[in-house]
Parts: structure tokens; C-alpha cells; sequence
């Protein structure tokens, strides 16, 4: 096959080539993708080269190509910046210069909201007092562009408020195209045109379903996309297209509204003041933070009311002399373009008024359930601040009809299958029977290299037992590891209760997380010996630690959804409607996905071995526990600490509290 010479030609140029036959099958087989316009979905274990795997078939369309017509770019989209800084620094620049393509261009892609609106900086000076520093920040960033900035919040020294941020910022709703007086220094628009020269373009999982969800306007025109990390993309599908109204939606359109106005009828900013009063009063009546929105009689009469205060607004905004809507002042406008400025701007402030009485009008079901949603609520009793959400309870159509139809995609990530099948991502994205798939291994030696130890003598997760007994547990595993372990914990209560009562007892430097920022973090537990790192959710995947530096990772549960998850919550009880088997079918498969993120956190390189502790009972005494470790690497498994073998941390016998046979660290 000539995509596999290709690919042989390019790897020796590795300085340490070793073949791997998973890759090479990776490679043919996106090809095959790629030349058939057909979506594909891989498992490819840990170690198995996923970026080489779908980069080196489309610089072989990009050879194809040279001296042709340009194609269209490839689109790769990943879900953490750790990635795209590899893909970006690395693997794309050795690939392209081993390819003989030193001309690739390639482009990171960043929402609009990375660069700044000229526009609304110039509105904004206006606004604000000369010897603030919100003044001195405005100063700065016009200071930096006659520098020659280009307008991305990244390229600056100095850090940006993020509220003042927020004002300036750059959103197609306020945009007035080619009417605005800086449409040529535009850094958006530059930014936007660099873009379609390129011939891959690198997004994350979270812009690239914005764009879908806004009818593909974000992203230039392209046919091909590979989803990497792909286990995460229902979650940011789930995020694009969800409806939100925060507590202060509203009176930010009302000051958007004023600032280009001259002033606002007093009654609308009492009218929505009140409003705005009654429905917070409403939602702050549940003592939760997170909940499922259930309405009653006065919490729709009270959407209805605000809907109907909009909607008066939006009449009289368009029964407005259009010269009142100069930018700032009613002097400026000198001329027929001018007026036609207004006029633009006009429609744009009535379209946003539109736009957030259809969010509210989402809020008005009394029974969302039925169209296929959830509604639901999250409060902050400090901030004082609430948001109401309405989410998709299915997004397999959407993206079954305005995705994979549409595209030649390949989807890609170590934990995809469930009990060595791809039937739940199938189901759950929605791709079709006609779509490819393939099960590649990891090339690492599992069953040599990693033990994993499953406790005979926990109580249930589900008791005040349980955190008392698996305190105990992990000070005996630490001890045998000597340090060197992630404890990973399902919820920050857990962590929180385990983390105190040990820490002060373990002869080992720790951290919490949230003690420092998760990059420092992680970058000093590389660099302390025995360390331990106590974490929940965002440190299951993601986090690549080579190397003797982890040689233990302990989970404290099956990472269920929280039975408490308003979304989760109602996609169970849709499935339940649905006659469906809810936990074998949607509840289990998402905890196993979510495990082996965690199980493959200790295994990163050829030479790395050690321990896996999953301390649920629950995997041994229930049904579905079988289901669970054969969707797990193939392992040594032992039910004992005494069981596990002491070469896996270079020991020739324990060390636990009563036998300290090495000098450890003291705590710090």
C-alpha cells in the first residue's frame, strides 16, 4: 500500500524507530477514510501513536495534492491544550519537515473572544473615568496595538481583567462587518482570513461544536475533521448546545442598549429590575447548588412577565429616530453612512433582544421533558447568582444529521470501547452502522508491567463506613509505594475528609488539589521524590506522568455520574420512558470510560510499572464488576497487600509503618 511506504519513509527518520503494528494499521485505515469519505472510529490503546496515526495519512492527501488545486484544510480538534501544544510543537513540524512539506501551514484556531473588538474599546474609554485603572488597562491595550499587537489576549504581557475582558472582547453580535470604521484592522477578521490558507487547522472539542451549533460559521468550509480525545466530545456537545441565561443577561443588554442610546425610558430599568427580583427570589427558595427545574404557576407567570417587558422593549427600540443610535454621541452622524451605521446597529441590538427572549422562552415549558430537554438551575448563594440552563437530553440526531453526514470524520481516544465493543459511543454520538471502526491494543505490556489490587474487605461506598475504612487502606498503599501515587477520589468531599485525616500521619511531601494551580502541580510532583498528589475529577485523564515519579494510582470508587446530576438525573429517567435498560446502557458505560482514564494515567512509556488500587467493593460483588474488569487492560489482579509484588516499586521486601526498610521523606 503506498500510504504505508510513506509512512515507513518518515519514521526512520525517528532517531529511535521502532516498528508498531497497531500505528501502521491506524494509518491505513484512516487513509481509507479519508479516500472514501467515510466516518471512523478507533480505539487505540495508550502508546499506540494516535497523532502519527491520522497526521501522516493526511499529509499523504497533502502530497497528492502539491502543485494541484489547495484542498480543503483538515480540521483537528482536541480536548486539552497538552495536546494541541504537542501536536502544534512536535509531531506536526517533524512530521512536515520528515514529509518534505517545510510549506505546510498550519494554524490554531481560537474563538472569537481571544481578540479584541477595536470598536468596543473605543466605546468603552468613553464610558469609563480617566484616572481608573480601568483607564489604565484601556490605555495599555491601545498602546500595544500602535506596537503592532495583533488583538489576541494571548500575545499580551500584561494580565487583562477578565471582566474588563469581557467588555472589549470581540462576538458576532455586536459586529457591524465591513460598516465598522476599523474593519481593516479588524483582529478577528485578519485572524479569521489567515486561516483559510491553511492546510490544518488545530481546534478543541468545545469551539468546534460552537460552530456546529452555529450553523458552521465559525470554522472556514472543510470536509475532513479528526476528533482526538474523542470520549470527551458528548460532553462539549452537550455544553454547545445548551441554553443559558445568566442573572445579569439581561441587564447587560439594558447597558449595551443605553450606551449607544441616548438615555433608556426609566420605567424599563425598574420594570426589569423588579422582575429579575422575583424570579431570583424564586430560584433561591431551593436550598441546593445544582437542581432540576420543576415550575410552577408563579414561576411561569414571572418568565411571562420579563418575556412581555422584552418584548416592549423591542417595540420601542424599533420605533426609535435611528439618530439617536449613533455609536456615542447624536453629533457624529454627518452623513448617509453614518446613518446606515445606525441602522445596522439598530438591528443588531433588536436581534440580540430577540435572541434572549427565545433563551427565556425555553424556560417557559412546563414540561421540557416532553420536547426531549432538561431545565435546570445552578445557584451561587455567595455570589448571589444564578443560571438557568436547558440542555439536549439526545444530541445523537443533531449529530448524526448536521455531523457525520456531512463530514469525513475520524474519532479517536484509548477509552472508547466498553467490554471490547464501540457500541456505546455508536449509540451515544449517534454515528451510523455505515461507519468504519477498528480496536487497536496498546503496545505496553500490561500483564508485566502493572498489578492491579482490588480490597476483599471495604464496606459499601454508599456508607459513612467507607471513607473511615479507605483511609486506612491507602496509608498501607502508600507506604508500599513509597509515595509515588495519585489518589483519586469521585467527589471533593471524599477527597477532602481522606486527605486531611492522612496527610499529617504520611512520612511523604502532599498536596491537595487546589493547594496551587494544576500545571504547577503537576510540574512539582515530577520534581519531588515519594510525592503524593490527592485530586478529583480533572486529574483522571489528561495528565501524562513517565516515569518512576508515579508508580501507584488509587481510585477510591466507580466513578458514577452523582445520582444528584440534573442532566444525568433526566437522561435516565428518558431512557427509563424509553423502556431502555438505563444502567447497562448509558450509567455504566460512561463510569468505565471514565475509570479507564484513570486506570491509564500509570502505565505511559515501556519502562514505566506499578500498582492500580480500585478500592470499590462493588467491582467484586456485584454483576456488572466482570463487565468492568474486562473492559480494563488484562492485568495481574490480586485481592491482598501482601499479594502485590515488591519489584513493581524496586523493593525486595514491604515497607509499611511497622518495617520503614528505607529512609523515606518527611512529611511537608
Amino acid at each position: 500500500m503506498e500510504i504505508l511506504d510513506k509512512y515507513f519513509e518518515i519514521l526512520k527518520q525517528l532517531n529511535r524507530y521502532e516498528r508498531r503494528e497497531a500505528q501502521e494499521q491506524m494509518v491505513a485505515k484512516v487513509s481509507k477514510s479519508f479516500a472514501e469519505r467515510e466516518t471512523l472510529v478507533i480505539e487505540a490503546g495508550t502508546g499506540s501513536g494516535k497523532s502519527f496515526g491520522y497526521l501522516i495519512p493526511a499529509l499523504f492527501e497533502k502530497i497528492r495534492h502539491v502543485g494541484g488545486n489547495r484542498p480543503k484544510p483538515l480540521v483537528i480538534s482536541t480536548a486539552t491544550i497538552a495536546l494541541q501544544e504537542q501536536l502544534l510543537e512536535k509531531d506536526i513540524p517533524f512530521l512536515a519537515k520528515a514529509a518534505g512539506l517545510e510549506d505546510l501551514e498550519v494554524k490554531l484556531v481560537k474563538g472569537r473572544g481571544n481578540y479584541l473588538c477595536i470598536q468596543k474599546l473605543t466605546e468603552l474609554e468613553r464610558q469609563i473615568k480617566p484616572n481608573s485603572s480601568e483607564m489604565l488597562h484601556l490605555n495599555y491595550l491601545k498602546g500595544e496595538l500602535g506596537r503592532g499587537w495583533d488583538g489576541d489576549l494571548a500575545n499580551l504581557e500584561l494580565s487583562i481583567p477578565n471582566e474588563l475582558w469581557k467588555e472589549v472582547r470581540s462576538d458576532s453580535e455586536d459586529c457591524l462587518g465591513r460598516r465598522c470604521r476599523f474593519y481593516d484592522q479588524n483582529p478577528y477578521r485578519k485572524a479569521r482570513e489567515d486561516l483559510d490558507q491553511a492546510d490544518i487547522l488545530v481546534a478543541n472539542h468545545a469551539l468546534y461544536l460552537q460552530d456546529l451549533s452555529a450553523a458552521q460559521s465559525l470554522l472556514p468550509p472543510h470536509d475532513r475533521v479528526v476528533f482526538d480525545e474523542a470520549h470527551q466530545l458528548k460532553h462539549w456537545a452537550l455544553s454547545a448546545f445548551t441554553i443559558r441565561i445568566g442573572k445579569f443577561a439581561t441587564q447587560k443588554l439594558l447597558q449595551k442598549i443605553h450606551r449607544r442610546l441616548q438615555p433608556l425610558p426609566e420605567h424599563f430599568h425598574h420594570l426589569i429590575a423588579d422582575s429579575e427580583a422575583a424570579i431570583f427570589e424564586w430560584l433561591f427558595r431551593s436550598e441546593n447548588a445544582v437542581f432540576r427545574l420543576y415550575p410552577d404557576e408563579l414561576f411561569l407567570y414571572l418568565i411571562k412577565k420579563h418575556i412581555q417587558v422584552l418584548q416592549d422593549l423591542e417595540q420601542w427600540l424599533a420605533g426609535m429616530d435611528v439618530k439617536q443610535l449613533s455609536l456615542i454621541r447624536p453629533d457624529l452622524i454627518e452623513s448617509d453612512l453614518d446613518l446606515d451605521k445606525a441602522r445596522v446597529q439598530r438591528e443588531k441590538l433588536k436581534q440580540q433582544l430577540q435572541g434572549l427572549i427565545a433563551r427565556w422562552e425555553f424556560f417557559l415549558e412546563e414540561d421540557p421533558f416532553a420536547k426531549h430537554r432538561v431545565n435546570w438551575v445552578e445557584v451561587d448563594r455567595e455570589r448571589l447568582y444564578y443560571e438557568l440552563k436547558s440542555t439536549p437530553l439526545n444530541i445523537a440526531e443533531m449529530m448524526g444529521t448536521q455531523l457525520w453526514q456531512q463530514k469525513t470524520a475520524v474519532l479517536t481516544s484509548a477509552t472508547l470501547a466498553v467490554n471490547h465493543k464501540l457500541e456505546f459511543v455508536r449509540k451515544d454520538l449517534g454515528i451510523g452502522e455505515e461507519a468504519a471502526d477498528l480496536l487497536l491494543p496498546s503496545p505496553f505490556r500490561y500483564e508485566d508491567q502493572c498489578v492491579l489490587y482490588l480490597p476483599s474487605m471495604l464496606p459499601d461506598p454508599n456508607t459513612d463506613q467507607f471513607n473511615i475504612a479507605i483511609t486506612e487502606e491507602i496509608a498501607d498503599i502508600l507506604h508500599l509505594s513509597q509515595g509515588r501515587a495519585f489518589v483519586l477520589f469521585t467527589s471533593n468531599s471524599a477527597m477532602h475528609r481522606v486527605s486531611h485525616a492522612l496527610i499529617p500521619r504520611l512520612p511523604f511531601p502532599c498536596k491537595v488539589q487546589g493547594d496551587m494551580p494544576r500545571n504547577r502541580l503537576i510540574d512539582w510532583f515530577k520534581d519531588t521524590p515519594h510525592s503524593v498528589i490527592f485530586a478529583t475529577a480533572t486529574f483522571w485523564e489528561g495528565i501524562d506522568v513517565p516515569g518512576e515519579s508515579l508508580s501507584c494510582v488509587i481510585m477510591d470508587k466507580i466513578p458514577f455520574s452523582p445520582p444528584n446530576d440534573p442532566v444525568n438525573q433526566a437522561v435516565v429517567d428518558y431512557i427509563k420512558a424509553r423502556g431502555d435498560d438505563w444502567f447497562g446502557q448509558y450509567v455504566l458505560p460512561q463510569a468505565i470510560i471514565k475509570l479507564k482514564q484513570g486506570f491509564g494515567r500509570l502505565i505511559r512509556a515501556n519502562q514505566d510499572k506499578g500498582l492500580v488500587a480500585i478500592l470499590d467493593p462493588r467491582i467484586r460483588q456485584k454483576g456488572y464488576g466482570k463487565v468492568i474488569q474486562r473492559s480494563l487492560p488484562a492485568v495481574q489482579t490480586v485481592y491482598r497487600l501482601e499479594d502485590v509484588p515488591f519489584w513493581l516499586f524496586g523493593l525486595n521486601e514491604a515497607i509499611t509503618p511497622d518495617n520503614p526498610a528505607a529512609e523515606l521523606p518527611k512529611a511537608i
